[in-house]
């Protein structure tokens, strides 16, 4: 047996043992912690609004949230496909599993993919909420192997994948789209951009 079967046997001997845990860790594993990520990065975009420039902070917001789509899209298409591994629940005989277990590729973790996109993006957007966001992250990724729909690698592998093109599409597309963002400040637009600033980005009385 290899050394991810063993530990996500082990994890899945956890989830057996707290029955109390169960229903809050399925919750989060399918849905909560997405969640949870969403609502962090739509605070980071409404304290983007408030910085002194607001137009690349702004951005990098909004290409956080692109960027999940993006990397979902390329591990969905490309990456998990090439890979072709048999998830667990379809694999491993009497595991507990606690959600639906798809006939789709597991590695890596599309819950993870997204997740790690996330947490990436609003370290770039914001510290505390990208400290925040990675315990969210890897939180989701344990989340699918205590809930018995992934391997340890999987959800691993789903973390760093994301972060990866997370990254890329930030980095990649912020210039065009702080510019972009710039120029919707001088529309009916702007409050999307600014918040307690004008167009020209002087400070007004509150």
């Amino acid at each position: 047996m290899d050394v991810d079967t063993t530990i996500y046997l082990k994890i899945n001997g956890f989830a057996r043992s707290t029955p109390w845990l169960q229903g809050a860790m399925s919750a989060y594993a399918w849905w909560g912690g997405l969640t949870a990520l969403t609502l962090l990065l739509l605070i980071g975009w409404w304290r983007a609004r408030q910085r002194f420039y607001p137009p690349g902070a702004v951005a990098t917001a909004v290409l956080t949230g692109l960027s999940t789509v993006v990397a979902l899209e390329v591990n969905q298409e490309l990456i998990s496909p090439l890979i072709s591994r048999v998830r667990p629940c379809n694999a491993v005989h009497h595991a507990l599993v606690l959600l639906r277990c798809g006939h789709d590729f597991s590695m890596p973790s599309d819950h993870s993919v997204i997740a790690g996109a996330f947490a990436a993006g609003l370290f770039l957007l914001d510290r505390k909420l990208g400290v925040l966001a990675t315990v969210l992250a890897v939180l989701v990724a344990f989340g699918r192997v205590y809930v018995g729909v992934h391997y340890p690698l999987d959800a691993a592998a789903g973390l760093l994948t994301g972060a990866a093109l997370g990254l890329l599409v930030v980095v990649a597309l912020h210039g065009i789209t702080a510019s972009f963002a710039a120029r919707l400040a001088h529309t009916a637009l702007h409050p999307l951009i600014f918040a307690g600033i004008d167009q020209r980005g002087t400070a007004q009385p509150t």
